[in-house]
């Protein structure tokens, strides 16, 4: 059984969850809550926002590539609303979606004020708009009129439980409580636990669960170069061999092998053919150059290839002696080693398409061929690099779908999890409601018992209740009017259960006011049960009188006494005790029910 307290406990706590809820969801940084309300301005993030756009974001402990973001602008000294593309050290990259350019501010976590958490398209516009004075007085004066209607309300419906309380008849039969179902209880219950699914079904139905992004994949490319060389024998070189670094003497070296190491690194997975070949070109200072091949293309499949070539010292000089002869000019000529490599195949689900050009200089004279790098000192040795090694970086991009991401306090969920666990979570406290209400469910009782067990107190069951003819019979529509009745009249309730059905009774001189929970009551008043006729008066002077008290009998109490008492003030005799014996003890019987019946109703029991 619910009472008035419980009720308001039950109401109380959840408005407390539905506040707590709007509190944790909406309440804005400023006054204490985690929800920054942002209002787009421009087209860097066209096509998703437009300017007028409402975002609200909200502060979390970590930020991920990919999320569109919130941070203070120290240039700007301004809100700036763009996606995360990187990170460097401690410092975030920014990029608006429509820009072709990345953010020159790289702000630090400190200015971060939130992710994306809610997007509502030309809700800006509207929240600028409530901020007219106009508007703000008309809304003050609203709420005002509203408080004030409730608060005239709330006293008016005071006084009148007073004036009730007042005007209540003290002697009325008290009601018994109407027992109710714990269905409401469980419906209450259920509310409130299907409050946190609905909140979290609203954040993930009104958010896309994934977004297309823009995504990169790098690589790396490196060249090695190296070569050697046979030499007469002498002092020149250690084993009479010429190794990568060595300057070439052409007295003493003829020709060298040239090699090359190609390497292709990514951290995703790959599937690489290419093409490699290996080029040079001779240069002078005076304008003229030629290039050449050395030796044949190469096709290889993986990340690796080697490329081997065979330099002629001799044929090179031949054809700088051949030069300046022919032109009469002399000058400084330049070696380039330059092979050209192209990959393609697939980098991550992505095609690739890349080419690779390295290059070595040699300084050529009619005495040696030395490494430019060497002859130009070792200031890349000093940077911990060496000139027969380089490499370069590249990267393929594209876009693909990412799942969006939910932030509840400390917990990042993704948005289709949401979905599936808000619908979950609400299917599951919907079989639990059901089950609840099957388990609690009061077994089903005819209304007739229903009413004897509310109403036990004020029901007295009677065989029959007949028609008296005075009297109207008057049908209530429901048993809560006839207690209303009986209550009003002080009277008890008359249960009646005969052939003709199931009826309960309020008898007054103002009428007989019936619930009949049977149909077959008739409406025409000549099936209603009469009573039966009175019985003769076979002499003047003699009033018959039945020695068990019957309906009759309550209906002519009144009449039974005023007879008696008339006939003991005519002819008849004084007193019972003077009359004959029969006559003394029918009189004596009528007298002694007609009493008995004006005390039964005295006290409340007809």
């Amino acid at each position: 059984m619910r009472t008035p307290h419980t009720k308001k406990l039950i109401s109380a706590t959840l408005a407390l969850v539905v506040l707590a809820c709007l509190w944790f969801y909406f309440a804005p940084a400023r006054v204490g809550g985690a929800t920054t309300y942002v209002v787009t301005d421009g087209i860097s993030m066209e096509p998703r926002f437009h300017s007028g756009d409402l975002a609200l974001v909200r502060s979390q402990s970590r930020y991920a590539v990919g999320e569109i973001v919130a941070y203070h602008s120290k240039e700007f000294h301004t809100i700036v609303l763009h996606r995360i593309i990187g990170r460097r050290g401690a410092h975030y990259l920014f990029k608006g979606d429509n820009n072709n350019f990345v953010d020159f501010e790289h702000p630090t976590a400190s200015q971060l004020i939130g992710s994306l958490w809610l997007h509502v398209p030309g809700a800006g516009a509207q929240l600028h708009s409530l901020r007219s004075p106009l508007l703000i007085a008309t809304l003050i004066g609203f709420g005002t009129l509203l408080f004030a209607g409730a608060a005239f309300v709330q006293k008016r419906r005071r006084r009148g439980r007073a004036r009730r309380a007042e005007g209540a008849t003290p002697h009325a039969p008290a009601l018994p409580r109407r027992r109710t179902s714990p269905t409401a209880g469980v419906l209450a219950l259920g509310v409130i636990a299907l409050l946190p699914f609905a909140a979290l079904a609203v954040l993930a139905f009104t958010r896309p669960a994934s977004a297309l992004l823009p995504f990169t994949v790098p690589y790396k490319q490196s060249a090695t170069f190296s070569y050697s060389a046979r030499a007469r024998s002498g002092p020149i070189y250690p084993g009479d061999r010429a190794v990568t670094g060595d300057p070439l003497f052409t007295h003493v070296v003829g020709s060298a092998q040239l090699h090359l190491a190609y390497r292709f690194a990514s951290t995703a997975p790959h599937t690489l053919t290419g093409k490699a070949a290996l080029y040079a070109s001779m240069a002078s200072s005076s304008g003229w150059k030629t290039t050449f091949a050395l030796g044949r293309p190469q096709r290889f499949h993986g990340d690796s290839a080697q490329l081997s070539a065979t330099l002629d010292l001799v044929s090179l000089l031949a054809l700088v002696r051949h030069v300046e002869a022919t032109t009469d000019v002399s000058g400084s000529y330049t070696l380039t080693l330059a092979p050209h490599l192209s990959v393609g195949g697939s980098l991550g689900a992505l095609p690739l398409h890349a080419t690779y050009s390295p290059q070595l200089k040699f300084a050529v004279n009619q005495l040696e061929v030395q490494p430019a790098a060497a002859a130009a000192g070792s200031s890349s040795a000093a940077l911990g690099t060496t000139p027969f090694s380089s490499s370069t970086r590249g990267s393929v991009s594209g876009r693909h779908h990412e799942s969006n991401f939910l932030a509840l306090g400390p917990v990042r969920l993704a948005v289709a999890t949401a979905r599936w666990s808000a619908l979950g979570g609400a299917a599951l406290v919907i079989c639990l409601l059901l089950a609840m209400r099957t388990l609690l469910r009061p077994r089903e009782r005819d209304e007739s018992q229903t009413i004897r067990a509310r109403y036990g107190r004020l029901i007295v069951p009677v065989e029959r209740v007949w028609h008296l003819p005075e009297l109207a019979v008057i049908d209530v529509p429901d048993i809560e009017a006839l207690v209303r009745i009986a209550e009003h009249y002080e009277r008890s309730i008359l249960h009646e259960q005969s052939e003709d059905g199931e009826a309960f009774w309020v008898t007054d001189e103002s009428g007989q006011f019936r619930y009949a929970l049977s149909p077959r009551w008739s409406d025409s008043e000549g099936d209603y049960p009469q009573a039966p006729a009175e019985p003769a008066v076979s002499e003047p002077y003699t009033l018959e009188f039945e020695p068990v008290l019957s309906a009759y009998d309550t209906r002519s109490a009144k009449e039974s006494i005023a007879a008696y008492s008339a006939l003991e003030e005519q002819d008849a005799p004084a007193s019972p005790a003077q009359s004959s014996t029969p006559q003394r003890e029918q009189w004596q019987t009528g007298y002694e029910a007609a009493e008995t019946y004006a005390g039964w109703r005295a006290k409340g029991f007809l």
